[in-house]
């Protein structure tokens, strides 16, 4: 009989998943934007730094494979989620054959790190044939590796956390590149791709009109004090996680919600993360309470703190959509050339009439004698 694992107190609380509004309407609006039927398409998680999406992104892939249970006991070799985290570069571009080899391995694919084709392993013979160049590439391999992998498992939904590393990239075409990247591994293996990350993701549509259609964008916003409905929602939040530390530590967070609220800048995940802290000290100092005085020694630095609001009103601002009017406007002239007022890809010029270019300077005639 197994021993069972001690948990610090510490432990216990930074592991506890609870629900709250805000983390329950991103489930709710990943499982429909995903469906009953899965089909290949790309779904972006986003919201700012600290706000959850790694938990809840984890709660759908546990509810996908809940659901897939009595199939999974059927077909054996059925893996209905792959989740992975998406690595940043040690320099340069955002490195696929990593990204490749990681998945390949977490699933237990023997050789992943080494993948080549047998063509390229023939060529080490002094009689083998020449081979093209795009076989012997071990990134190619990999990666049709990985598509021949989620199609014998028939994997539904593939998460890959901390997306928005797939866009370190050095300039616009390689960003593009990305997007055809991933779009292919969802239509060659008809999988779900759910990318979880900050809002930098939404640079990727900022990009792409394609990627617009062929995909869904579900946001994760943090509370909004402004909001009568947010702020109340947060209070609750507030209240739950100051019941949780009780039993650990007496507690007193309820009366100061707007110093909680402002040094969290009302994202559960940097909450939760601070109270941990709050949490680790105060059993190893002896604390009698946990409360705004004594959370403050552990609370992020303002400076950070403007750096991730700031990140989140631009996400924030670039999922607000526009007015029908603004539609119509563009519908029916175009684009205007800011030089001259005109719709921009709209005007004909008349017959016989050159192109515009610089002419040559220095007294040079132009027309024939």
């Amino acid at each position: 009989m197994s021993e069972k694992k001690h948990t610090t107190p510490v432990e216990e609380f930074k592991g506890k998943m609870f629900k709250h509004p805000s983390a329950t309407a991103a489930y709710e609006g990943l499982l429909q934007a995903m469906g009953n039927e899965f089909s290949s398409e790309i779904i972006i998680l986003t919201g700012p730094t600290g706000v959850g999406k790694s938990t809840v992104a984890t709660a759908v892939g546990k509810a996908v494979l809940d659901k897939s249970r009595s199939r999974m006991e059927v077909e054996r070799d059925f893996v209905p989620v792959v989740a992975l985290r998406a690595v940043p570069p040690t320099s340069g571009n955002f490195d696929w054959k990593d990204f490749y080899i990681r998945l390949l391995s977490e699933q237990g694919e023997p050789f992943s790190d080494r993948k080549l084709y047998v063509p390229r392993q023939m060529s080490l013979l002094h009689d083998s044939a020449s081979t093209d160049h795009l076989e012997n590439s071990v990134t190619n391999c990999l990666r049709r590796s990985v598509e021949e992998y989620l199609r014998r498992r028939r994997t539904k939904l593939l998460i890959i956390d901390e997306a928005h590393h797939l866009l370190m990239v050095s300039n616009g075409h390689r960003l593009e590149c990305q997007f055809e990247t991933l779009k292919s591994l969802a239509i060659e293996t008809g999988t779900t791709i759910l990318l979880s990350g900050t809002y930098s993701l939404l640079n990727i549509l900022l990009h792409s009109g394609q990627l617009t259609r062929r995909s869904q964008v579900v946001n994760f916003g943090r509370y909004d004090m402004r909001c009568k409905k947010e702020a109340h929602n947060f209070q609750r939040t507030l209240t739950y996680i100051e019941h949780l530390l009780s039993a650990y530590v007496p507690t007193k967070l309820n009366v100061d919600v707007d110093y909680f609220y402002q040094k969290s800048i009302g994202c559960v995940g940097i909450l939760k993360d601070w109270m941990t802290r709050c949490l680790d000290h105060a059993i190893q100092e002896k604390a009698p309470q946990i409360d705004a005085t004594f959370a403050n020694r552990f609370a992020l630095p303002n400076r950070g703190l403007m750096r991730i609001l700031e990140e989140a009103v631009w996400g924030e601002s670039e999922l607000a959509d526009v007015g029908d009017d603004l539609l119509l406007d563009l519908l029916k002239h175009g684009l205007l050339d800011t030089r001259n007022d005109k719709p921009v890809g709209m005007v004909r010029r008349k017959p016989g009439k050159r192109k515009p270019q610089r002419d040559p300077v220095g007294g040079h005639s132009h027309g024939t004698k």
